[in-house]
């Protein structure tokens, strides 16, 4: 079977009273054998953050992180020096490398949700790397925006994998075309708000869908949608 769903309210929950999280796979407490990633996407981390509080200095190596933010304001400060403010609509990206330490806060004013992701890379070691990007004046109206890529095309994101991931916009009504992949790639589809319907199944907020085929799907939007794809080696 080419298409398999995951609902929103089957993801693996955390609440810590400051961090509130939902796992699209295993981690940290949450473990189910069933949901260990997708080829090389490990994690999709669904995250609220109070404001004023945050994650301490902690390590990360052999990972490709990458942080959308959709709501308030995400503090990055890492060993390497670097230090950053990602708003609503900026991407920040972190190759771990041979290992680096960061700390993530909310803002002091309100609290922030953001997508967490990581990417297996396609080589270990190498110089920690960080960088930042701000997408919110591209225009992803009814068409995918690319955010990450292998090769930075597009004014994309540079990673260290064969890997992709798009954004979309898709106005109620509107229909966009899932674009097909190389043979030893999948897709990952995820609603971060609306419904969607792709070959008569429907996706709610939330709902992630991974297809295995190599094929080109139509995806309609029942009602004014935003949407992640992921490309990635399985």
């Amino acid at each position: 079977m080419s298409f398999k769903i995951h609902r929103a309210a089957e993801r693996g929950i955390a609440e810590h009273g400051w961090l509130h999280s939902r796992f699209s796979f295993s981690f940290a407490e949450y473990y189910n054998p069933q949901r260990m990633g997708f080829g090389a996407l490990r994690v999709i981390n669904d995250d609220t953050i109070e404001a004023g509080k945050g994650f301490g200095m902690h390590p990360h190596q052999n990972m490709e992180i990458i942080s959308i933010v959709t709501k308030g304001a995400l503090e990055h400060r890492d060993s390497q020096g670097n230090h950053g403010l990602i708003t609503a609509g900026q991407i920040q990206y972190m190759s771990a490398g041979s290992g680096v330490h960061h700390s993530e806060h909310a803002s002091k004013d309100d609290s922030t949700a953001l997508l967490q992701i990581w990417i297996r890379p396609n080589q270990k070691g190498g110089t920690p790397f960080y960088a930042q990007r701000d997408f919110i004046s591209h225009d992803k109206n009814d068409k995918w925006l690319l955010l990450v890529s292998a090769d930075g095309r597009e004014n994309s994101i540079s990673i260290r994998q064969d890997a992709a991931i798009y954004s979309a916009e898709v106005k109620s009504g509107k229909t966009i075309s899932i674009p097909p992949v190389a043979p030893d790639h999948g897709r990952l589809l995820f609603v971060i708000e609306g419904r969607v319907q792709i070959n008569s199944h429907t996706l709610d907020s939330r709902d992630e869908l991974q297809i295995t085929d190599k094929e080109e799907h139509p995806l309609l939007a029942l009602e004014a949608s935003k949407i992640l794809l992921f490309d990635v080696p399985i």
